[in-house]
């Protein structure tokens, strides 16, 4: 019998094992402590099990609904473009979403995002578009804002350096790849690519009520229920 395989050898592995573990659930369950005192109070919504990083700019928490067991990553950005039109949720993020880090959301009117999506770093997702006129008012001075809501359905995956435009629509169980510019609606079930992004294979999965318009999605969200989220 080698040194690796006598018991008392194994019996440490365990012990370690479990001491990673445990110091892991600690670190988890202080992250949930935290976020649920620093934001609580102030988002539209929090679901249970969240955890939120640092953030570099939440301008209108009232505008942000986050589901359950949600995780973003440090450095995010959750910017609310029309600030004083109210505190109806523009942001929403369902259940089980998983954010890395740098991500920046910016939402006029509304950008929800479903359940169970993963999204990369340095991931940009708009609803809208500044108005550039010649002869009139700076771009850095006008207030005008041409917006159309942005829904990622449920089971997505956005990867690295993704942007996302106005008025997009992508498709549940959808894969999109690293650096691509999403300009245009992504069917369910697509792979989409590039610069503009555009759908080069299925990912095989089944078509379901997330294929529906986003007034009647909306209506059947859990939780994450269009109630919660004050649609």
């Amino acid at each position: 019998m080698s040194e690796a395989d006598r018991p008392e050898d194994a019996t440490v592995v365990r012990e370690v094992n479990a001491v990673r573990r445990f110091c892991m659930a600690a670190r988890r369950a202080w992250l949930i402590a935290r976020t649920h005192i620093l934001w609580r109070s102030r988002l539209h919504a929090l679901g249970a099990g969240s955890v939120l990083g640092r953030c570099l700019q939440v301008n209108n928490p009232r505008a942000v609904a986050i589901g359950s067991r949600v995780t973003i990553m440090d450095e995010f950005i959750l910017a609310d473009l029309r600030p004083l039109q109210g505190d109806a949720p523009k942001i929403m993020l369902a259940d089980g979403c998983t954010v890395m880090y740098r991500f920046q959301c910016n939402a006029a009117r509304l950008v929800a995002i479903g359940r169970n999506v993963l999204i990369a770093s340095n991931v940009l997702i708009t609803d809208s578009d500044h108005v550039v006129e010649p002869g009139g008012v700076p771009v850095t001075k006008s207030r005008s804002l041409v917006t159309r809501p942005v829904r990622v359905e449920d089971n997505c995956w956005l990867g690295q350096n993704v942007v996302v435009l106005k008025g997009v629509t992508i498709g549940h169980d959808s894969i999109i790849g690293a650096n691509s510019v999403v300009t245009r609606d992504v069917p369910p079930c697509s792979v989409a690519v590039g610069n503009p992004a555009r759908a080069i294979k299925h990912t095989g999965g089944r078509l379901t009520d997330a294929s529906l318009p986003i007034d009647e999605v909306a209506a059947k969200m859990p939780l994450t229920s269009a109630t919660h989220f004050g649609l």
